[in-house]
């Protein structure tokens, strides 16, 4: 089984069943019944959690009810606060079923909470029956389907005796279930994931790969490399990755890819990783995994340089994605050829924002006649957004005209956009806040 994560320095301690008991009161007078109360009180609400101030204002006061069970877990022992974080966690459970979470900030309390509740068992782990009941019970009695706890967080405290009681009742439940068909299963997809977690937290990759079932597709090659680097077996990893990056087409290939390079850079030699790169590139030209590469070709210890691979790149991007020559370009710190592709290869207005961006400090005569066209595309749609956009660029035509001992052009321009769109009056007022 795998050792037990690290437990923080501010996480609960375990306390021996006398001194759970001592002191019944805390140094502010309370009891534990009292503070029970007192802190299931912050999770509880009446109120309509349908806008986000309400649901904010709630959210908070969870918070502050987090902090209050780890501050009684120091008083009182982890194990005299299980049940009662495992009550706050049915009541916010709860609560999210009535309320609009759509920002999801009542999913980070309960994913607060469970934290708590991995941390308050490894601390003083509850009988393996108990907590593996509970674990069950907690997604699968039909309260809720948002939530599962992460049965790795709990490895310790479930130890051997509690995998196998999980594994048991996995098993019991897979055996209700009426027999498979060629569509969606989201119940034996719930229990297989469960078995995933079971296995890391066993530390067994064997029985992990075995959970992962049919390998079919690139995302799920990609979430059992992950697993297994959990459970420290890094050449099944990297092995996993790279069958992810190669089986298919799509992005969930390509970030399959990142993976497995970020794999062979911890743990490989630098050729690995760069013929990882190559290969990536390769597949899925793109000035991000332009960058990467270049990134890793400049390494010290590299056999090959990025000036021996930048060309053919360049020209690769060029021809199919120019976009991506162009942001690669700037990536690069190579403003002037950027420039110089963006005036052949694109009239796009992210593109030229971000080039006037990276040239007006360089060459503030050439950013000038393209400001004056991007703020005359910004102003040609009423829209706020289209004025805020266009003052934040008169700022910079304004620096740039300063810097080309042209300045006194500034209030010339000003006056022409100020009678070109006198009845836009929200526009004036904006000229106006900006001091043009």
């Amino acid at each position: 089984m795998c050792p037990p994560a690290e437990r923080p320095t501010d996480a609960p301690t375990a306390r021996s069943a006398a001194s759970r008991t001592e002191p019944a009161v805390d140094p502010a007078g309370e009891t534990l019944a009292q503070a029970r109360t007192r802190i299931l009180a912050m999770f509880r609400t009446r109120r309509e959690l349908i806008r986000w101030n309400p649901v904010s204002e709630y959210v908070n006061t969870g918070h502050v009810g987090v902090h209050e069970l780890r501050r009684a877990a120091h008083t009182w022992g982890s194990a005299a606060l299980i049940p009662t974080t495992e009550k706050a966690l049915d009541i916010v459970v709860k609560v999210i079923l009535r309320a609009d979470d759509s920002n999801g900030e009542i999913q980070g309390l309960v994913g607060s909470l469970l934290q708590l509740h991995a941390e308050l068992c490894t601390a003083a782990p509850p009988r393996p029956a108990v907590l593996a009941a509970w674990l069950i019970g907690f997604r699968f009695d039909g309260t809720q389907d948002y939530f599962e706890p992460d049965i790795a967080d709990y490895a310790h405290a479930l130890g051997s005796p509690g995998l196998a009681l999980l594994t048991e009742r996995l098993d019991a439940l897979e055996a209700e279930l009426p027999a498979p068909t060629d569509g969606l299963d989201f119940s034996r997809d719930l229990i297989g994931r469960y078995r995933q977690r079971v296995a890391v937290a066993a530390g067994d990759s064997d029985a992990l790969i075995a959970s992962f079932g049919e390998l079919t597709r690139s995302y799920r090659l990609h979430d059992l490399a992950k697993s297994l680097v959990e459970v420290g077996a890094i050449d099944q990893a990297i092995a996993y990755a790279e069958r992810a990056a190669l089986l298919e087409d799509g992005w969930q290939a390509e970030r399959a890819g990142h993976y497995w390079a970020e794999l062979l850079h911890k743990h490989r030699s630098h050729g690995d990783e760069l013929a990882a790169r190559r290969l990536l590139f390769d597949r899925h030209p793109s000035a991000k995994n332009a960058l990467a590469l270049a990134q890793t070709a400049d390494a010290p210890n590299s056999s090959v340089t990025w000036d021996s691979l930048a060309e053919a790149v360049y020209a690769r991007l060029e021809t199919q994605h120019p976009r991506e020559l162009i942001t690669l370009l700037l990536g690069r710190g190579l403003t002037a050829r950027a420039w110089e592709a963006g005036e052949r290869l694109t009239t796009d207005v992210t593109l030229w924002t971000a080039l006037v961006a990276a040239n007006e400090k360089v060459d503030p005569a050439a950013v000038v006649p393209v400001l004056i066209q991007l703020i005359q595309a910004d102003l040609a749609v009423s829209k706020p957004q289209n004025y805020k956009s266009a003052v934040a660029r008169l700022r910079q035509l304004r620096r740039a005209l300063t810097a080309t001992d042209d300045a006194a052009r500034f209030p010339l321009l000003m006056a022409e956009l100020r009678d070109e769109n006198s009845r836009r009056p929200t526009l004036i007022q904006a000229f106006d806040r900006a001091g043009f």
